[in-house]
């Protein structure tokens, strides 16, 4: 590891030691803060791109760029963004939101941005030295409030950070964007791997459920839009004639659980723990709530986006969703793959007179979906052969995903010792 020189105590526990030419200061006294704001006076016809929390990443800047003309924009929409200004979020939740702005062409963030305006220091330099993972920890130390800890940008711009003198902040500006763009490229492309990793594996669970695992056999028309053709000894049947909607309520020693497209169905205790957040249990209504049994299947508020999940585990679950109970007949396992296939969920999709986040799905919205009608050890076989496949895919994606997260690590990493002098890049 290169270093420079000689190096000085800077004097701020999170920076360490410095290069000798390197000075510290405070943000205030190389910057300017939230220098500009659209106000009421601001015509309703003007158009701009707005740019929030949820569009800006630590790794990729701003993503994308929502339009709006002022009189339709959110209340939040204000801060005017100029060609070289450094927008940093003030959420602690979202902090790692940080981007340098290259075209200022009619750009306005959310008041959940600072907006640093670069005086005597490179714009790009100011970037990365706002990225660092060091100056990030600071501010959100800094931040106060319960749900959505926050800092105020006057508070932000009074950090002390790293300054080198300017032939030194372009050489570092050049140098991390060389680096980060060869890590960002990698990045990418692990990110198309997984990709086309998911697609084969959506691919090859539609196959199956739907056209069986065996290629000589022969296939007629279902008759049914989201099956097409079907193995000829399949039949097609009303999805009442496989599964019952249960009336059963709460027994006395029921867990409460949750159904989480990310989870399936888990008790709300190992939600909070995976999650690593906190909810309130209820107390209240829980005459109300639903018994579940293992192998039951659950329609809740999500399942037009993500499908029914099955219950591995006897519980209780909201009233608000439905339980449904499988009969002779059935194998949970496959039809575990059936309801979280893409082809299924569109169907159940067109049932509804509309789709929002949130919707409703009902009993009377499974029964319009008609189901394939397998020997049950055929269901079997097939669903032994997507557990074997999606495991081998799953494997695989995990593998990338955590070779993701380590070069996100190392291009954090880089950013925060060569900003604040510990790696020399001259």
């Amino acid at each position: 590891m290169k270093r420079y020189q000689a190096y000085k105590d800077s004097g701020v526990s999170w920076i360490g030691e410095i290069p000798v030419d390197w000075s510290i200061k405070k943000l205030k006294y190389y910057t300017t803060t939230n220098d500009e704001v659209l106000t009421e006076n601001t015509a309703p016809n003007y158009e701009f791109r707005y740019v929030d929390i949820g569009s800006v990443t630590l790794q990729n800047g701003i993503e994308h760029y929502q339009g709006f003309s002022f009189e339709d924009a959110p209340s939040r929409a204000r801060r005017i963004v100029r060609t070289g200004d450094v927008i940093v979020s003030t959420v602690r939740t979202y902090l790692k939101a940080v981007a340098s702005i290259q075209d200022d062409k009619d750009v306005i963030a959310s008041t959940g941005f600072a907006v640093i305006r670069p005086k005597e220091v490179d714009s790009r330099f100011l970037a990365y030295s706002l990225a660092n993972h060091y100056f990030v920890e600071t501010v959100s130390s800094r931040s106060v409030g319960v749900s959505y800890p926050a800092i105020n940008a006057s508070e932000m711009v009074d950090i002390k950070n790293v300054l080198p003198p300017n032939a030194v902040q372009k050489c570092i500006a050049d140098y991390l964007d060389r680096k980060t763009a060869a890590v960002d490229t990698a990045i990418s492309d692990k990110e198309k791997l997984i990709q086309l990793l998911e697609e084969q594996r959506t691919s090859i669970i539609c196959s199956a459920v739907t056209k069986g695992i065996d290629a000589t056999t022969k296939m007629k028309d279902s008759g049914v839009e989201w099956l097409g053709e079907i193995p000829a000894h399949w039949q097609v049947v009303p999805a009442k004639a496989l599964f019952s909607q249960s009336k059963e309520t709460r027994q006395d020693d029921d867990i409460q659980l949750t159904a989480s497209q990310k989870y399936g169905i888990i008790s709300q205790e190992d939600y909070m723990a995976l999650q690593s957040t906190k909810i309130v249990l209820a107390d209240k209504g829980l005459d109300d709530w639903k018994h579940v049994e293992p192998n039951d299947f659950i329609i809740s508020l999500r399942s037009f986006q993500g499908g029914l999940e099955i219950s591995y585990v006897p519980g209780c679950i909201t009233w608000h969703y439905i339980v449904l109970k499988p009969k002779d007949g059935v194998e949970p396992e496959y039809f575990k793959w059936l309801f979280k296939s893409p082809r299924y969920i569109q169907a159940l999709q067109r049932t509804a007179n509309f789709i929002r986040d949130g919707q409703d799905l009902r009993f009377s919205n499974f029964v319009q979906v008609p189901l394939p009608l397998i020997p049950k050890d055929e269901q079997k076989k097939i669903a032994e052969y997507l557990n074997r496949k999606t495991a081998r895919i799953d494997s695989i994606i995990s593998d990338v995903t955590e070779q993701i997260e380590k070069l996100k690590e190392y291009r954090q990493s880089v950013i925060s010792e060569v900003v604040t002098g510990k790696v020399a890049v001259i």
